[in-house]
């Protein structure tokens, strides 16, 4: 077992918690609760870990192992899910989820996927649903070691028959939602300048490109914008205002965005005004 932090800052209550048998998410009131939370599992299983190991003569041979497995084999252990609301699209072929086209979770890897089966060790070699890419290397793996239990139950078309994808461009699937390495990431609201009615939204900015995307978890975002050109104008009348900062470009007043927090949009408004600028 382990315990651990989300990467994305946007998250900072959250802990994912990771075993054999069952992986999940733990949301704290508040990110001082969730470290101290963080530090209370670690020293629990560090302490269970050096018991583990005092008495591993008297442990049964059934019992799940809570040393935690680096580099454990796909389909051996079990994933964390990723959570409905953060997944807006198919992670695989980025088909959107409707009423009739449901979001089904990935055994082997957690993310929203596919109608694949099979079989997967952590869960004693029962047939459970796997994306078209856990589908793949979980059959290669099986080809490899013709001589083991685990085999698939058959592919699916759904995918390549049953739903017609939706084509984005490839611009707008260079960068996914959860990208590492980006200058800022996170929820914003925002308001186009015709229209004062709020979204919700998660942006990216990479490489001095602004990325919108209707999910934290999305693998293709809605729009890509490059930032260089535009300027921004900061609102400083009061806390409500100081929230908020505005995108022009020659003077145009392109989207109106608004943070959870003071903090949060001078972090934001930073970001922005680094992607502004031409490096020489």
């Amino acid at each position: 077992m382990k315990v651990s932090k989300p990467s994305q800052e946007a998250y900072q209550n959250e802990l994912n918690i990771e075993s054999v048998e069952r992986s999940f998410i733990l949301s704290a009131s508040s990110a001082t609760e969730r470290e101290q939370w963080l530090e209370a599992i670690a020293k629990a299983i560090d302490d269970y870990t050096k018991k583990k190991t005092t008495f591993i003569s008297s442990r049964s041979q059934d019992e799940p192992d809570m040393v935690p497995d680096i580099g454990a084999p796909l389909g051996s252990k079990a994933p964390i899910w990723i959570p409905d609301l953060r997944a807006t699209m198919c992670m695989m072929c980025t088909c959107e989820f409707t009423l009739t086209w449901r979001r089904h979770h990935c055994r082997a890897c957690g993310k929203a996927c596919s109608t694949n089966k099979f079989y997967l060790e952590y869960l004693k070699n029962q047939p459970a649903r796997v994306c078209d890419h856990c589908f793949t290397k979980l059959q290669e793996n099986s080809d490899r070691c013709a001589s083991t239990s685990v085999s698939p139950i058959g592919k699916s078309g759904a995918f390549s028959f049953s739903r017609k994808q939706k084509k984005i461009p490839a611009a707008l699937k260079e960068v996914s939602a959860n990208t590492e390495n980006s200058s800022m990431s996170g929820y914003l609201n925002r308001a186009k300048a015709s229209k004062k009615q709020w979204k919700r939204l998660w942006f990216v900015i990479k490489d001095k490109v602004l990325y919108t995307y209707a999910a934290s978890e999305d693998v293709a975002a809605l729009e890509s914008q490059p930032l260089l050109g535009f300027f921004l104008r900061e609102e400083k009348c009061g806390p409500a205002q100081r929230l908020q900062f505005k995108l022009y470009h020659k003077n145009t007043l392109f989207y109106i965005f608004k943070a959870d927090d003071i903090p949060t949009a001078q972090r934001w408004i930073e970001a922005f005004q680094e992607a502004m600028i031409l490096e020489e």
